[in-house]
């Protein structure tokens, strides 16, 4: 009897044991999603011999009522060996699978007539010579506390740093966000060397050209290097802060290293193409307030000296924030936050904004392209969103207080940041991989701040973009600068990262190499604030 229940549980068990098939791709079919199916032989083919013994031995009648112990024994040596080969035959079940085949070739997809659309499909298909691996990704880090102060102070570079941006002289009092580095998790960023990167850029010239946040890294970029050698202001010299309608001097200005033979100026550019900048202050009654922005217009103010531009680096975004009326070849196209009266078509500001860096792009590419002498080694840089941090309204006092970074995963990354850096990376990518370009000697990075900056809500001048706003005592509303960043202070760490970028493209294009592949950039977006 018992016997009888062991012979059945066994074979019970046995039976309910069923491997799935082995799917795998057929090599000799063209469409490569045709599978067969493989299967092992039933383990319940395997082991019911040995549980017909265990029958038999339960069949023999002086088992019924008389155990001896050699029967006994028999019985459980069998169900131990059963047990015993379980493990034995999946081994060898999945030592006898066929090897899977490779994946099947991936076609690449059809792309667009555009030179630029042709050139990305091609490049996400085709691997780089250099693997990418071999570059940092210095946007994936942490931002540490260092005892090592700036290279430059409010004082050193005073006549360099547009005052609204000088925290140190209006009197910020706090002195921690100047002791900050910013440490990529996966390699090294070295402190700014001015010695290397003037001898990267030695005999060139290094174009802003943008927005005030453009002007705000260009500053930056100066005091770093003329903490070490000294910069002659030639162009732009008096003039105001670079913000109001009076200041053009201070908006193109141009500093020459005469040590290095070396140029650096800055191009006011807020769209990047050509546009009209709104009033300062609203309009009468009736009148638009709003910026006009035409796409299929350069802005000649920078676009016109572009050939003598070695490296030129391109940064907008906050100002396709604000009201704007849009025009390509002559008609308006759409407008962004426009009274119901206008009966224009509302255009939200990532697909115009993207629009407007690949114009630029292209415009550098084809000022390149027909400059002479040709095939002159050349570098554009997209300099990618610097997100702002007001929280709460803009002339609150408290509104740009806080004196730390975000730790890692304190702040979720906003919809409208990736968006704009999603924008400035594709549309890099495209650029560096446009066959004319690469043939005019022309190289595209992207230069990633948007994460990193993102993580700074203690580095802007807040309520210090004006001197000493708190003598008199705290108001109901005070305004903040919650946009630009304090000189010196995190907005450094760009040119650290530019540096890297140049000093990578002065090494290739002084061996010969004049345009490297392009960096294939991954970008992963966040869930909607």
């Amino acid at each position: 009897m018992e016997d009888s229940k062991l012979y059945r549980a066994i074979t019970k068990q046995l039976h309910r044991i069923s491997l799935p098939p082995t799917t795998v791709p057929l090599a000799t079919t063209a469409d490569p999603t045709t599978t067969v199916n493989l299967r092992a032989p039933p383990l319940n083919l395997l082991f019911l011999p040995y549980a017909r013994l265990v029958k038999r031995s339960s069949s023999n009648p002086s088992s019924s009522h008389n155990f001896t112990s050699s029967s006994l024994l028999t019985r459980r040596s069998i169900a131990i060996a059963l047990y015993a080969l379980i493990p034995l035959a999946l081994l060898h079940y999945l030592l006898t699978l066929p090897p899977p085949l490779p994946p099947p070739p991936t076609t690449a997809a059809h792309s667009s007539p555009s030179p630029l659309n042709q050139s990305k499909a091609s490049a996400a298909v085709s691997p780089s010579p250099e693997a990418p691996a071999a570059r940092c990704d210095y946007s994936d880090g942490d931002w540490v506390r260092t005892t090592a102060g700036p290279r430059y102070n409010g004082t050193s570079c005073g006549d360099t740093i547009k005052a609204g941006q000088n925290c140190e002289a209006h009197g910020r009092p706090d002195t921690g966000y100047i002791y900050w580095r910013w440490r990529p998790r996966r390699c090294a960023l070295p402190p700014f060397d001015p010695v290397e990167f003037l001898r990267a850029v030695r005999g060139r010239h290094v174009a802003f050209v943008g927005d005030s946040l453009a002007r705000n890294q260009c500053e930056s970029l100066v005091c770093l290097l003329s903490s070490a050698f000294p910069a002659q202001l030639v162009r732009g010299a008096g003039g105001g802060d670079g913000d109001g309608d009076g200041d053009e001097l201070r908006k193109f200005r141009r500093w020459v290293f005469p040590s290095h033979n070396a140029t650096v100026s800055v191009f006011w550019s807020p769209f990047l193409v050509n546009g009209t900048e709104r009033p300062k202050a609203p309009p009468p009654a009736g009148e638009q307030y709003h910026n006009r922005i035409y796409f299929d217009q350069a802005d000649e103010r920078w676009a016109a000296e572009v050939q003598s531009f070695d490296v030129v680096v391109l940064s907008a975004g906050q100002w396709y924030l604000n009201p704007a009326i849009f025009y390509d070849r002559g008609a308006v196209i759409g407008c962004h936050i426009c009274p119901p009266e206008l009966n224009r078509t509302e255009m939200d500001f990532f697909g115009v904004f993207r629009l407007a860096v690949r114009n630029a792009l292209r415009e550098v590419i084809f000022r390149v392209a027909t400059s002479s002498p040709a095939r002159r080694p050349r570098l554009a840089v997209v300099t990618t969103f610097s997100p702002a941090h007001f929280e709460g309204e803009w002339d609150s006092p408290t509104s740009c207080a806080r004196t730390e970074p975000y730790a890692r995963g304190e702040r979720v990354p906003l919809y409208m940041d990736e968006e704009m850096l999603r924008a400035e990376l594709e549309e890099a990518a495209a650029a560096g991989a446009d066959a004319t370009a690469r043939e005019a000697g022309l190289a595209v990075e992207a230069l990633q701040v948007t994460r990193l900056a993102a993580m700074r809500p203690d580095g802007h001048p807040g309520l210090y973009s004006r001197p000493f706003p708190l003598a008199g005592g705290v108001r109901e509303r005070m305004p903040n600068d919650c946009v630009h960043w304090c000189l010196p202070g995190p907005i450094d760490t760009w040119n650290e990262i530019l540096l890297q970028i140049v000093r990578r493209w002065a090494d290739g294009a002084d061996a010969g190499a004049v345009s490297a592949a392009p960096t294939n950039y991954a970008v992963k977006l966040a869930a909607p604030d």
